[in-house]
């Protein structure tokens, strides 16, 4: 179930110090530093969700915004925890945050990317393709990950038209 990351803001903290370093999560942050996780304060730039399972959190799925394009991007999402564990709930929270970007925010579009070589890359190609989405292109060593090295970048969008018409369709 999907809920308000502010109110889990401290196990939420706690659980990114924990995976901070650990070469499992590397491809979590596009950056090759960390810092302390800080939520804002309201949802105008912002929306952070967690995923809670048993009363635990599984996940934790956000995304910038950009109003002057009734847009989201920079679409975070953590799965914590093996990636087989609670897959199938944190997979119905994310197409929950999906369906809301478009259905209760009225978002336009969804813009978001992800290191070529994470694990989960084949899932987003999957996703977009689910939606009628795209991949916009890549960039070649844009991102620099905590190992040190650079990755090449690949980036998507689904758009509310694509969204509806896959949804209309089915």
């Amino acid at each position: 179930m999907l809920e308000y990351a502010k109110k889990h803001e401290e196990k939420l903290r706690q659980i990114f110090f924990d995976t901070a370093f650990n070469s499992y999560y590397m491809y979590e942050n596009f950056y090759s530093y960390r810092e302390v996780l800080k939520l804002s304060d309201d949802t105008w730039n912002e929306n952070h969700f967690v995923s809670i399972y048993n009363y635990e959190i599984i996940g934790f799925i956000a995304y910038r915004i950009k109003r002057d394009v009734n847009s989201t991007h920079g679409l975070i999402i953590s799965h914590f925890g093996d990636y087989k564990q609670n897959k199938y709930i944190f997979g119905k929270d994310v197409m929950t945050a999906i369906k809301d970007i478009f259905e209760k925010y009225n978002f336009n579009k969804i813009n978001f990317s992800v290191a070529v070589g994470n694990p989960v890359e084949k899932t987003y190609d999957r996703l977009v393709k689910h939606y009628n989405g795209r991949i916009v292109g890549i960039k070649e060593q844009e991102i620099r990950l905590i190992d040190g090295r650079l990755y090449d970048e690949k980036m998507y969008e689904i758009l509310a038209v694509d969204y509806y018409g896959k949804k209309n369709r089915d």
